[in-house]
């Protein structure tokens, strides 16, 4: 198993953070990877909710194993390479004062013991992919800008209210 976690701190409190995150069909509007989302469950909150994503020609299902409200948030996915039994990503939310540290942990479990150095790199592959969903959501609830790194500025598409921003390790 691989594990990979990226942080970030939110000037904002635990409630407001859980707010966005737990629409759990909305994430296209501050994942800027995600290009739509939609609930493919008739649950819409708690263990069960299942929403599809859609990450330019590549579609994921992603089905909610842990709702911890206002702490804890986990996720499978699924469609990726049959190469990894699980796939998971685990949201962390933690009160820091009147802001709220989140961490978000990709966990990689390969199908077969071979598989162990391919999740290795699989997880650093996840970790730009979270540590830019932190940057989006920090973005989006703070509503300040966002400034592309530079080897994302040629591969990605490019929002107008780019600027800097902070993520942590």
């Amino acid at each position: 198993m691989s594990k990979k976690s990226v942080s970030v701190t939110i000037s904002a409190s635990i409630e407001e953070v859980w707010k966005v995150l737990s629409e759990f069909d909305q994430i296209f509007l501050w994942a800027e990877n995600v290009d739509h989302s939609s609930f493919l469950s008739e649950q819409t909150e708690g263990i069960g909710s299942t929403r599809r994503i859609q990450l330019g020609s590549n579609v994921i299902q992603e089905t909610v194993t842990v709702w911890e409200e206002p702490k804890k948030l986990s996720y499978q996915l699924n469609g990726l390479p049959p190469v990894f039994k699980k796939v998971t990503n685990n949201w962390e939310l933690t009160n820091v004062g009147p802001d709220t540290h989140v961490q978000l942990t990709a966990q990689i479990t390969p199908a077969r013991p071979p598989a162990e150095f391919l999740a290795k790199i699989v997880s650093r592959f996840f970790s730009r992919i979270n540590r830019k969903m932190l940057t989006g959501l920090k973005a989006h609830i703070e509503q300040t800008p966002i400034r592309k790194e530079k080897n994302d500025a040629k591969n990605d598409r490019v929002r107008p209210e780019m600027s800097e921003m902070s993520v942590s390790h």
